[in-house]
């Protein structure tokens, strides 16, 4: 059964009860299938729309009033932007929120394995996207608070059992990215943003059981990656403060740990682990350091390698290097 609808006539009553005061706004959806919930508010919007498109069987936009709850529609204040929602398959839910000022967001999902998207945005001129494909049990949520010209997209795609992505900015020009796929058992990407020009992606590919990325920029033009592909077991950090700062991490192995942690300006970091049981603390406080470290071992729960390597000053170099096998220690400090 098709039903479509401009919600016009929704869109008259709720003016009627005083909740929705748009200008020049347009809301317009379509829904196929059954059992469907869609629930959206337009209040003090000019010149916005809201595009909704259901086809499948309980998808949920929004939520609507129930025995315990008063309901949370999909909300848009803003002026001149464009809120997108696209669900396709079963059991997807959305909720979103957007003010500000030409700002453009999407939300797409396609499968039937109880997807989640939260979508928060305001500022102005920013770009959020959410692209979920048949994940079972996977969560993204982007919130963009305050600033300009800022760029989120997460993208999940054949993931199983509590993955999740999620961005936070404040700032202007910053851009963020989460990507997951063929992952598996309680994975999560995270990426956090203050400050203005700063880039951050995680990359999350054939992970499985207790996996996590976290970036976390606070300040002006850093860079930070996290790349992780068939591990398990294994938690990779970025936190960058100051400006100008390029962290590098990638994780490809079982019970592996990376910590970087970068505060001053013009600081280099690059980490890269494999193998298993490898351990690592990288801490850069000052100006222009570089340090390069390496564990390609195979350690063991009893004999782990590790690495713990502290700069702190200016124009320092450090480059580390573990292979082989296990229990190997080295501590570096340089200052």
């Amino acid at each position: 059964m098709q039903a479509r609808k401009s919600l016009l006539s929704i869109a008259v009553l709720v003016a009627l009860s005083g909740a929705a005061m748009a200008d020049s706004s347009t809301v317009n959806t379509y829904q196929d299938g059954s059992s469907q919930i869609l629930n959206v508010e337009q209040r003090g919007a000019t010149q916005s729309t809201v595009n909704i498109d259901q086809r499948g069987s309980r998808n949920s936009a929004g939520t609507v009033a129930g025995n315990r709850s008063s309901g949370t529609p999909i909300s848009q204040s803003a002026t001149y932007s464009v809120l997108g929602i696209n669900q396709n398959g079963s059991s997807n839910f959305t909720e979103a929120s957007q003010a500000g000022k030409d700002n453009s967001a999407t939300v797409n999902q396609t499968g039937s394995g109880n997807q989640s998207a939260r979508l928060d945005q305001s500022g102005g001129y920013s770009t959020a996207t959410i692209n979920q494909d048949y994940n079972t049990r996977t969560g993204a949520s982007i919130t963009q608070g305050g600033g300009n010209n800022n760029t989120a997209n997460t993208s999940q795609s054949a993931n199983n059992t509590f993955v999740s992505a999620a961005i936070s900015q404040s700032g202007s020009y910053n851009s963020a990215g989460v990507s997951q796929q063929n992952n598996n058992n309680v994975v999560s990407g995270k990426v956090s943003q203050s400050g203005n020009s700063n880039t951050g992606t995680v990359a999350q590919q054939y992970n499985q059981n207790l996996v996590s990325a976290n970036v976390q920029q606070n300040g002006n033009n850093n860079m930070g990656s996290i790349g992780q592909a068939g591990t398990s077991f294994s938690a990779a950090s970025a936190l960058q403060r100051g400006d100008y700062n390029t962290a590098s991490l990638y994780q490809n192995g079982n019970v592996l740990s990376a910590d970087v942690q970068q505060r001053g300006n013009n600081n280099f970091a690059s980490s890269t682990q494999t193998g298993s049981f490898n351990e690592e603390t990288l801490l850069q406080t000052g100006n222009s350091n570089r340090a390069v470290v390496s564990q390609t071992g195979s350690g063991s729960y009893l004999a782990a390698n590790s690495v713990g390597l502290t700069q702190s000053g200016n124009n320092m170099v450090a480059n580390v290097t573990q292979t082989g096998g296990s229990g190997n220690v080295a501590a570096i400090y340089q200052h």
